[in-house]
């Protein structure tokens, strides 16, 4: 059986999905004998936002990352790193495409098996860019993919037996949220894909209904200066907020009463998980990997995609109703499905084959 696992990523001190999938993952491995490591592509120094096991080895290349459109000297770098990497692991796992592509065009170089995952949904990728993944996925001894739809995607394009493990959610709270407040949050990167301007103008159209309640979106990223002007506009400085991502997001979903996604795609949100296992109703545009979650439970509160008025009529009914709790509790019985010990029973069984 394979003992050592090498993971490579763009940037593991960023603050993101993946940085937190790969710490959680690695603590899990390294918890059931593996030995792990993590090598960080653009970063010279630092460490992962995230808890990391002490014993999970972390390794800067320092490539710079206005080199990475520099095709032929990233796949040479790549390369370099490969011939080193062989006798250093048994499983190379890639987070990135633009990672993975260069690594899969010089697979002869690494003598372990390689595993690519794929975080992010076909629809963000550029025509082209979706014609090289399913070319280079081929190559991969193995394609993770966070949700049926992606395996089903990527089966149709050629791809041979992708395999479907979602991501894995590692706290618990020991209670559900008490679901008492006034106070509805959102977060994620200030990026235009999170749609954080569609949920400033669904509220804008419920502002009259709104208070008392307010809701706090968390997150830094380049939209931030737009975010803040689009509220000043709509007049909701008394009804919404920005704040810079905090380290005490836990603590911020079990005091808060909902969660709202207003993505224009994800692959599989993290921060759903999150607001689930602390039993707190997510709010969200109809995206196919919340569906997933979802099952036929009716659990979550989807509007139509991009319907920023059906998002708006949903937040209303619900700040309306007289109690959540019983949604609260079964969105914890969601959250349990994504556990470590279900998920990562799947992780242990892909890599010791």
């Amino acid at each position: 059986m394979a003992k050592r696992i090498t993971w490579i990523v763009n940037n593991i001190t960023l603050i993101g999905g993946i940085e937190r999938v790969v710490c959680n993952l690695s603590n899990f491995f390294q918890q059931n004998g593996y030995k792990v490591r993590i090598v960080s592509l653009n970063s010279t120094h630092g460490t992962p936002h995230f808890e990391l096991n002490p014993k999970v080895s972390i390794e800067h290349l320092g490539y710079p990352v206005s080199q990475i459109l520099n095709r032929k000297q990233l796949k040479d770098f790549l390369g370099n790193f490969l011939k080193d990497e062989t006798d250093l692991s048994d499983i190379l796992i890639t987070c990135h495409p633009w990672i993975a592509m260069p690594i899969l065009q010089q697979k002869n170089l690494y003598k372990g098996k390689i595993i690519c995952t794929e975080h992010s949904t076909w629809e963000s990728y550029s025509r082209i860019r979706r014609v090289l993944n399913s070319l280079y996925y081929r190559k991969a001894d193995q394609l993770v993919v966070l949700t049926e739809n992606a395996q089903r995607i990527y089966q149709k394009h050629g791809v041979k037996n992708p395999v479907v493990i979602p991501n894995i959610i590692t706290y618990f709270p020991k209670t559900v949220a008490p679901l008492d407040s006034k106070e509805l949050i959102s977060g994620g990167r200030l990026t235009a894909i999170k749609g954080f301007d569609r949920l400033i103008q669904a509220i804008a159209l419920i502002k009259d209904d709104f208070a008392p309640w307010h809701l706090t979106i968390y997150g830094d990223g380049e939209e931030h200066d737009r975010l803040v002007d689009l509220i000043h506009q709509n007049h909701l400085e008394e009804l919404v907020s920005i704040e810079h991502f905090t380290d005490e997001l836990q603590k911020k979903l079990h005091a808060a009463a909902g969660f709202i996604i207003s993505s224009r795609g994800e692959a599989f949100p993290m921060v759903a998980l999150e607001a689930l296992a602390n039993g707190l109703p997510v709010i969200s545009y109809d995206i196919p990997s919340l569906r997933e979650i979802d099952g036929c439970t009716k659990t979550l509160i989807i509007a139509k995609q991009g319907d920023v008025a059906d998002l708006a009529a949903k937040i209303k009914r619900y700040i309306s109703a007289e109690s959540h709790q019983k949604r609260g509790e079964a969105s914890r019985k969601l959250a349990a499905n994504y556990s470590l010990e279900k998920v990562g029973e799947k992780w242990l069984t892909l890599i010791g084959s």
